[in-house]
């Protein structure tokens, strides 16, 4: 177990602004007292536990992408001088050792088609760029636009507006999104996929249109072909859990009778492709990364959480370059941010 380094400098923070000693036995009480009732008031304000959620849901997508050297969490600590600099939250070393210092930001907008929001005044943005600029690395602005469950993450300079406030439009925003360098994708496949579950032993149908069932086989096909392989398997699951194509009626099978197998399949809300290409589009990563994260920290009552666990490469095989199939083929897209385009000075 590590040391409790950050409760000890906060104890000794409360101590200091109240000139009183850390080892005088009223000082822990003191100490208990105030943080139990700064608590009780986070625990009640909404905006604070959304914007720390998101914070982390961030910090723990990035990791399960993987396509980064180095991530830290930069917003810790004191800064000096008082005042000249503000800490993003997050640092990040890309592959490429190109280092961006990141701030993450929650917009919700009832209204799914008007998703937009001031996101910084100018001398916010100014102490983030500032302390950016003395550390050499790169200042980004990551969005996540909680009414769709889409990131965003951009350069803030290139989307000021003329008074230099920070105001994003979704539909703009993702323009110019680059979290393609941290390994986010659009991806593809061939339709349907199902999820066949083979009765051990097949019962006859009861007059009143019941039978025992209990699974034998657990069978996952893409189209018709069967998925043998742990890794075709996995990026199935995924995609079934966390895409975007709508899950179909339930189907019986039933022989002489008897249900054999129940299947359930998933297909796209509408055949973009059929007659031009194979694939249809079912998600980004971080899209599914965001349902997936905002499914577990959005329990029952008893069990909301604002971190979750973090899965080191979870989406592994889907990033991989080695990935081949034939069961289970995948388009991959990776978007490129659009060229930001400016006057030439004369």
């Amino acid at each position: 177990m590590s040391k409790p380094f950050d409760l000890l400098s906060l104890y000794a923070r409360f101590s200091r602004e109240r000139k009183i000693s850390v080892t005088a036995p009223q000082t822990a009480q003191e100490f208990l007292a105030a943080i139990g009732a700064q608590l009780d008031k986070a625990l009640t304000d909404d905006i604070l536990i959304a914007g720390q959620r998101t914070a982390a849901m961030f910090e723990a997508m990035v990791v399960a992408l993987g396509h980064y050297k180095l991530m830290k969490v930069e917003d810790t600590g004191r800064v000096y001088p008082v005042g000249r600099y503000r800490a993003p939250d997050f640092r990040i070393v890309l592959e490429d050792d190109e280092q961006w210092l990141v701030e993450v930001k929650n917009v919700y907008e009832a209204d799914p088609v008007r998703q937009e929001r001031q996101i910084m005044t100018p001398s916010y943005l100014s102490s983030l760029d500032s302390y950016a600029r003395a550390t050499r690395a790169a200042f980004k602005v990551a969005v996540y636009w909680a009414r769709w469950g889409i990131w965003t993450l951009v350069s803030p300079h290139d989307l000021l507006d003329e008074n230099g406030y920070l105001k994003l439009d979704m539909k703009h925003a993702v323009r110019f999104n680059e979290l393609g360098r941290l390994g986010d994708m659009t991806i593809g496949t061939t339709p349907p996929l199902t999820l066949r579950l083979t009765a051990d032993k097949p019962n006859a149908i009861g007059p009143d249109g019941m039978a025992p069932f209990a699974v034998g086989v657990v069978t996952m096909l893409s189209e018709d072909r069967v998925l043998t392989r742990m890794d075709e398997q996995e990026i199935a699951w995924i995609f079934m859990n966390l895409g975007e194509w709508a899950e179909q009626k339930t189907k019986a099978i039933v022989s002489d009778g008897k249900l054999s197998a129940i299947e359930l399949t998933w297909l796209p809300e509408e055949r973009l492709n059929e007659g031009t290409e194979r694939f249809e589009i079912i998600g980004t990563l971080s899209r599914m990364f965001s349902r997936h994260y905002s499914q577990q920290a959005n329990g029952e009552p008893d069990s909301v959480q604002i971190e979750l666990e973090h899965r080191p490469n979870w989406f592994a095989p889907l990033i991989s370059s080695d990935y081949k199939s034939d069961a289970l083929p995948l388009w991959r897209f990776i978007q490129q941010p659009l060229a930001v385009k400016t006057a030439n000075k004369s």
